[in-house]
């Protein structure tokens, strides 16, 4: 997608090009403002203010960054704001983190172990802070470079290699602890 014309058409006034825009980033800036905000509610005003802010700001867009870095930092930053502001760090089971392609790619012949692990994934991004969990997700889930998430997030490079590091540690134990309680159950169970 040819951004430059895009922003171009926007800045002229065609909403629609703005609508495509919107629909092209939407699941990608939610998904950012779920991570840090662990609430559908509010990541869905986040994710409203973000767009808000990106059109606000637009003709400031100097291409310094791909567009799609500019509007994930917006995301980042707008997420974080808000979290400050409402203070609600209550961590839901029932909320897991949601993202665009959960259950879909390679399936299995009944379509549940992609699914499966999926939601320990969820699950454990969700066990990691804020920060770490939207660091993660921009490296593994979005392929953004650390470049790219400084520039998202305005940490400095080497904080970003370090939390990417700790952050990975911290993953693998909580993905540990979880099989190792599934099998524990599993055990019981048949016992």
């Amino acid at each position: 997608m040819d951004h430059s014309e895009l922003i171009s058409r926007i800045l002229q006034g065609d909403s629609h090009a703005y609508a495509d825009l919107v629909r092209t980033y939407q699941r990608m800036v939610y998904t950012v403002c779920h991570r840090i905000l662990r609430n559908a509610q509010d990541a869905e005003e986040a994710t409203q203010d973000t767009f808000v802010k990106a059109y606000q700001h637009l003709a400031g867009f100097g291409g310094n960054a791909k567009f799609s870095t500019w509007l994930y930092s917006i995301a980042f930053r707008t997420a974080v704001s808000h979290g400050r502001k409402h203070r609600q760090h209550t961590l839901s089971v029932d909320e897991l983190v949601h993202h665009p392609d959960a259950g879909t790619g390679s399936r299995t012949d009944d379509g549940t172990h992609q699914a499966d692990m999926r939601r320990q994934l969820d699950r454990a991004l969700a066990a990691l802070s804020a920060e770490d969990a939207a660091i993660l997700s921009f490296f593994y889930l979005e392929e953004m470079s650390v470049e790219e998430i400084v520039t998202a997030t305005g940490l400095a490079a080497s904080n970003v290699k370090v939390k990417l590091h700790r952050g990975r540690k911290k993953l693998l134990d909580v993905l540990n602890t979880e099989l190792r309680g599934e099998a524990r159950t599993l055990l019981t169970d048949h016992a």
